[in-house]
């Protein structure tokens, strides 16, 4: 059985942020770490997405195994993962990250459009507001161009909620001059979300 508090410090999270990846409460995750609640399959599929049980891998090589398993042709060489991740849970995993691979990231918005009839938004939308990830998501849904109902008032929650901190896409060690230069070359619609990033829509096309 996995390790759950060790789980959680290899990924360097805490407790208020694994509990939000898992979908549980931060005491009862709590719990989980002591022993005193018992991890169920779904739990433990859960961190499986977020970043293995034990050992095996970068979290990097999970990601881009695990968008094999969901179709992204862009990794159609890489051994498959099982089981296959929820698209959500991925989503998620991935930007919850400080730093990912440049390929995992631009893949995201193929996922948004690909799996979009499996995306849970509304638990998405919750636990982006929970570990500030409100523009990273917003800015993802939009470059998707994705113009469901659905997914346009999801994006409505979050510009409700956007936050005026500068903020990366999944890029977090970004050298300084680079992220001058991103700032002053980004497109319109990363700069309205605040977030250094030179992904546009077109790219979805190109990552493929």
């Amino acid at each position: 059985m996995a390790d759950v508090l060790q789980w959680r410090k290899r990924n360097g999270l805490t407790q208020v942020n694994a509990a939000s990846l898992l979908g549980v409460s931060q005491p009862y995750l709590s719990l989980l770490e002591k022993g005193a609640r018992p991890l169920t399959a779904a739990l433990c599929d859960r961190m499986k997405v977020v970043g293995g049980e034990v050992e095996g891998g970068t979290s990097d090589d999970r990601f881009r195994a695990q968008l094999s398993a969901l179709g992204y042709p862009g990794f159609v060489h890489v051994v498959k993962s099982r089981p296959r991740p929820r698209a959500a849970d991925f989503l998620l995993a991935v930007l919850a990250r400080p730093d990912a691979d440049a390929r995992v990231v631009e893949a995201l918005p193929w996922l948004v459009g690909t799996c979009q009839n499996q995306l849970d938004l509304d638990w998405l939308v919750r636990q982006a507001k929970l570990q500030n990830l409100q523009n990273r998501l917003g800015f993802l849904l939009q470059v998707a161009g994705v113009d469901t109902p659905e997914c346009l008032l999801a994006v409505r929650k979050l510009e409700r909620a956007r936050l005026l901190q500068e903020d990366t896409l999944c890029w977090d060690s970004m050298p300084a001059a680079t992220r001058e230069w991103m700032r002053a070359n980004r497109t319109p619609l990363a700069e309205r979300w605040n977030v250094l990033t030179r992904l546009r829509a077109e790219d979805v096309h190109d990552a493929v």
